[in-house]
């Protein structure tokens, strides 16, 4: 197989890696952004003339938020770790690919016979 086909057939490979990156794209975000909500602080209000603090259920609402933005960073680490190896073992299969001989069967230089 000659260089051309083999940068072809990973490429090949990578593209079809593609959607599954822009998926976990999409689940880091949603994650960031729970976190960030999590992390913004809570705020009183003025109903008329009375002051009223943030409620338990805000913070309540946060602490769900940061449970779930941490829970949703692990499995999107585990799949980034995951898609990161199946990665690692294309380019190891390529490079073996490359190396002379890969393929054909062994055949000593010269035959010595029988001494």
């Amino acid at each position: 197989m000659n260089n051309d086909a083999m940068l072809y057939d990973y490429l090949l490979q990578m593209g079809a890696m593609r959607p599954e990156q822009d998926e976990l794209k999409r689940k880091q975000a949603m994650v960031d952004a729970l976190r960030q909500n999590a992390m913004t602080s809570q705020q009183g209000q003025m109903i008329g003339k009375h002051y009223v603090g943030p409620g338990i259920a805000g913070a309540l609402g946060q602490l769900g938020q940061a449970y779930f933005a941490k829970q949703g960073q692990a499995g999107v680490d585990q799949r980034m770790q995951g898609m990161n190896e199946r990665q690692r073992q294309m380019l190891e299969d390529l490079r073996r690919r490359r190396q002379p001989g890969y393929g054909t069967a062994y055949e000593p230089a010269m035959d010595f016979g029988e001494y």
